[in-house]
């Protein structure tokens, strides 16, 4: 007889009632007479009955103790093979993102491809929550050509959201700052990766993004109309980092820098030692703009960062002086505490940056629509600009130095261009104004 017919630790009712039956009937005989047969028959049998009680309540235990070991393993299985899955999906989605940034900009249709991407495959794991947070991360990203500085954030920030989700059981791995992390460590990458393949102070353009940009000498005499094409002034380009930099040259403060920012290098810094009074820089923006200042030289300011918040800041003006001001575990704040407030802008020294750097200039000419990148692509912070493609960009700039919609100002903010002085500039290389064509190209 197979008494245990549930898979469950539930008894079956008919079981009960017999047992209890036979108790009621013996405790009954029992009472009447205790020497007949007939009690030691239903004795014996109570006492069969109580084994097979017993024997059933272990065995339906152990059932159940067993099966319940099944099903958690089952469900550890599952839940380990889901597990996986996700992770997969979703270290293939932040490679894909970081992957894009490869090349300093992020195209249409690799935006695109992304996209397909996150619906294709993270969507099947990801809850409505993620996905939320996710739309909210992108949303701040409204052209994917125009904002491409805002990329580096925004992929930090959903990094940040896919971890948390895979480890959101860990309370250690959610006290950890993730995105300050991944963006300090970015820029690490960024610095160091500006600086291949070799590092000269004079670098020609790589490769015109155009075959158009791949001027002539001739051609931009033709094209700017100038007689004389020099000037005594040296050109440099200058690559800002992301949209810190035009909020720091629109505060109005009558100090205006160009900053960078160094970690375990000191080229870019060298190279910064080595531009002198009154030459030029142009401020080249990524992503669409292309270049969008044009600013003189008039001096240069360095933090040397040390140990134990030990800081060295040395500032020199041209042709006046040169200063240096140490702050070494001090109290209160001090110059050089004054200084990094408005000049450590991308907040380098609390990201463990050992160099600071900025060129002390003055504005001379802003474009905030930018007017594109003649001559070539020059991937680097800092490096020396080709003349020809520098009096290309002078010529452009004046194309638009009256046009009250485009010129001196950024989203409402004078940046303190001195027209002026700008427009001698121009008359000293006899440099005349670029023009458009009918669609608004520049010829």
């Amino acid at each position: 007889m197979n008494i245990i017919t549930n898979k469950n630790s539930s008894w079956n009712w008919p079981w009960w009632i017999v047992a209890s039956i036979l108790l009621i009937v013996t405790l009954i005989v029992f009472k009447v007479n205790s020497n007949t047969w007939a009690t030691q028959i239903l004795a014996a049998c109570l006492g069969a009955i109580i084994t097979v009680i017993v024997t059933r309540l272990l065995l339906s235990e152990q059932s159940a103790v067993d099966q319940k070991l099944r099903s958690d393993e089952e469900q550890s299985k599952r839940n380990l093979e889901i597990y996986n899955a996700k992770l997969k999906v979703y270290s293939e989605f932040v490679s894909k993102m970081y992957e894009i940034l490869s090349d300093g900009k992020v195209t249409k249709k690799e935006f695109v491809d992304l996209r397909i991407q996150l619906f294709g495959q993270l969507s099947f794991y990801a809850n409505d929550q993620i996905l939320e947070e996710i739309e909210n991360e992108l949303f701040k990203i409204k052209d994917p050509i125009l904002y491409q500085e805002k990329f580096p954030f925004v992929f930090s920030s959903i990094t940040d959201i896919l971890r948390r989700d895979l480890f959101k059981d860990s309370t250690e791995v959610n006290k950890m700052k993730t995105n300050d992390s991944v963006m300090s460590l970015w820029s690490r990458f960024e610095n160091i990766i500006k600086s291949y393949p070799e590092d000269v102070t004079n670098r020609e353009p790589e490769q015109a993004t155009t075959a158009s940009d791949q001027l002539t000498t001739e051609q931009v005499s033709e094209s700017t109309h100038q007689d004389t094409i020099c000037l005594n002034n040296t050109f440099w380009h200058f690559a800002m980092w992301g949209g810190e930099q035009l909020d720091s040259l629109s505060k109005g403060d009558k100090v205006y820098e160009l900053n960078l920012v160094e970690y375990g290098e000191e080229w870019r810094t060298n190279l910064m030692g080595q531009v002198k009074k009154d030459d030029l820089i142009f401020l080249f923006r990524s992503g669409g703009p292309g270049y969008m200042g044009v600013f003189l030289a008039r001096g240069w300011r360095l933090f040397e960062f040390g140990d134990n918040d030990a800081c060295i800041e040395t500032v020199k003006i041209f042709g006046e002086y040169e200063r240096q001001y140490t702050n070494d575990n001090v109290e209160g704040k001090t110059q050089i505490e004054k200084d990094l407030e408005r000049s450590d802008i991308y907040q380098s020294r609390a990201d463990g940056a050992t160099l600071c750097s900025s060129l002390i200039v003055e504005p001379l000419a802003f474009a905030r629509a930018g007017i594109g990148n003649p001559g070539g692509t020059y991937r680097r912070t800092i490096s020396r600009y080709d003349h020809g493609y520098g009096l290309m960009q002078l010529a452009r700039f004046m194309a638009i130095k009256d046009d009250a919609n485009n010129y001196n100002v950024y989203e409402n903010k004078e940046m303190g261009c001195n027209k002026e002085l700008f427009e001698e500039i121009l008359a000293s290389g006899n440099i005349q104004k670029a023009k458009r064509d009918e669609n608004g190209n520049w010829e």
